[in-house]
């Protein structure tokens, strides 16, 4: 299986990265992103590793959710490619996220 970061994925590692950096320091903040690559890298070998988390009957499309440490990898599996829409921190509102991918903009 292949891993496809999103732009959204790649944004979202940033703005982690830059709150963990600023609230807890650089170390910090890179022992969450390695942990946040490590968790996506499983994702290669054991793709159901996450749980479902929404369906977009309409797209057919089934996002998991994939707990890393404090956040959540948000994916969904397209032949042999797995694309990581989002990487959510478990301190925001969750409902929202399911809003956001009850909409996508494939």
């Amino acid at each position: 299986m292949q891993i496809n970061w999103s732009e959204q994925s790649r944004d979202d590692l940033l703005e982690i990265m830059s709150y963990v950096a600023t609230s807890f320091g650089r170390s910090k903040a890179e022992e969450v992103l390695a942990e946040i690559r490590h968790s996506a890298e499983l994702l290669k070998d054991f793709p159901m590793l996450g749980k479902s988390f929404v369906e977009d009957t309409e797209l057919g499309v089934s996002y998991r959710s994939l707990p890393s440490k404090l956040n959540q990898i948000v994916y969904y599996i397209e032949e042999e490619t797995i694309t990581i829409v989002t990487v959510w921190q478990n301190r925001r509102d969750a409902s929202r996220l399911k809003k956001m991918l009850a909409k996508p903009s494939k």
